[in-house]
């Protein structure tokens, strides 16, 4: 009996708990339901005030909206993702004690992934300690790790301020005097070592090779440089020559074909007189006309000779230049020019006709740039811009590929795949600007009611 007292009194607690459950869950789902019920008459409330096409209008403007923002931001986006590679590279040699170097506009990419592979070693010997040499275990008030992170800091110190230096130098050398830049860099080193002696700290020898390397490397740019320059001179006297002999040729050519003009006239009129005459006079007449031929035949023996000379006049520069503001990416125009200034040329080229500069990409000198011209026309023939007028010298080519044929035909010169299209670039950055003002206007006057 108790057992079965003990099981009715289970069984009615587990009946209690779940009437107990059962009230809670029917006081639940009443919640729920006077919420939903809320809920619905809030929303047929708005509806009434507000149809629904003009809620799906509205956000589909919205939607358009963002989706403009959307694709105008992407290449936004994807060039600053590219420059923040290129920030976090610096960032990484700065972080080191490595300043990034500053180019000019004509430095060659040569010297650019030169100093870009001696910069990238230096970063690695750094990194790895090898940079500075200590020769000391200093304690700091009894603290042995203290005293190594002193003689870290000092060594930092160090290696910026011998950075720092070296960067000095490297901009005050000329092409004359990498030997005293060179002595000065010793001096530097000898300099710090004396500061470094309380911690016993200098400057390692693989580091300051690698510096020394990154010297000769920027001396090596230039003494280029310097070639370039000479060379230019001797350019612009030879095409000084070549004009001067051109120009008398041509006055030559003029004088000439006068000169055959009128002697083929007085032949005419002899030959009119001789067929007039009888006897002895004929036979005069004639002796003059065939002296007369002879004397025309060396004076178009000369005008050929003057002719062919003023053809002589081959030397000249090819250039390959872009201009994306007003042609787009991947098209350049190949061309030539005798200008004694060749830059003469781009900038007459990038006049009022079109609205932005041409950057340039190649420029050099050739002893033939008709033939030269010629070759890299027929090689990108069939990529003209305008396939029906050939005068057009536009194609629809990249610089890396025009350098490539340019190799193959053994002309060597600098090439800028890079190109700074400042006029353009910044005329971007102006519409974007006034855009996204008229936008934030347009938003701001549609938020103020529509009376008041």
């Amino acid at each position: 009996m108790p057992e079965t007292a003990e099981s009715y009194q289970l069984v009615w607690a587990v009946l209690l708990l779940l009437t107990f459950a059962m009230l809670l869950s029917v006081n639940s789902t009443q919640k729920k339901r006077k919420k939903l019920s809320k809920d619905i008459r809030r929303k047929k409330s708005a509806l009434a005030k507000r149809p629904v096409e003009d809620i799906v209008q509205e956000l589909k403007l919205e939607i358009g909206v963002i989706e403009s923002k959307t694709a105008n931001g992407r290449p936004v986006y994807a060039r600053l993702k590219e420059e923040l590679v290129n920030k976090e590279e610096q960032l990484k040699y700065i972080n080191v004690g490595l300043f990034p170097p500053t180019y000019r506009f004509d430095d060659s990419q040569a010297l650019k992934d030169r100093i870009a592979g001696c910069l990238d070693r230096q970063y690695q010997v750094i990194k790895s300690g090898r940079a500075t040499s200590a020769y000391t275990n200093w304690d700091w008030f009894g603290s042995e790790s203290k005293g190594a992170r002193m003689v870290t800091s000092y060594q930092s110190l160090l290696l910026k301020a011998f950075n720092a230096e070296f960067d000095m130098i490297r901009k005050k050398m000329r092409h004359s005097s990498y030997e005293t830049a060179l002595n000065k860099l010793d001096r530097l080193e000898l300099q710090l070592e004396k500061l470094g002696e309380t911690a016993n700290v200098a400057i390692a020898y693989e580091y300051f090779d690698l510096k020394a390397e990154e010297l000769t490397i920027w001396h090596s740019e230039l003494l280029r440089k310097e070639k370039i320059k000479q060379e230019k001179k001797k350019q612009q006297a030879l095409l000084r020559e070549q004009a001067k002999l051109a120009k008398r040729s041509l006055d030559d050519i003029d004088d000439l074909e006068d000169e055959i003009y009128y002697k083929n006239s007085d032949l005419v009129k002899a030959q009119k007189l001789a067929k007039e005459l009888h006897g002895a006079s004929s036979q005069d007449m004639e002796q003059k006309i065939a002296h007369m031929k002879e004397e025309i035949e060396k004076l178009e023996t000369k005008f050929e000779r003057a002719t062919s000379q003023a053809q002589l006049t081959k030397a000249g520069y090819i250039y390959v230049i872009s201009n994306i503001g007003s042609f787009g990416e991947g098209v350049v125009k190949i061309g030539m020019t005798r200008r004694l200034e060749p830059m003469d040329r781009v900038n007459e080229l990038g006049d009022a006709s079109v609205p932005f500069k041409f950057d340039v990409h190649a420029l050099t000198f050739v002893d033939d740039a008709p033939r030269i011209e010629r070759e890299l026309h027929r090689e990108f023939d069939g990529r003209r811009v305008n396939g029906e007028n050939r005068r057009k010298e536009f194609f629809k080519v990249s610089p890396p590929e025009v350098a490539k044929v340019m190799r193959e035909l053994r002309i060597d010169c600098d090439w800028y795949y890079e190109v700074e299209a400042k006029e353009y670039r910044e005329s971007q950055l102006i519409r974007e600007a006034r855009k996204q003002e008229a936008e934030e206007a347009q938003s701001a006057s549609s938020q103020f009611p529509q009376s008041i």
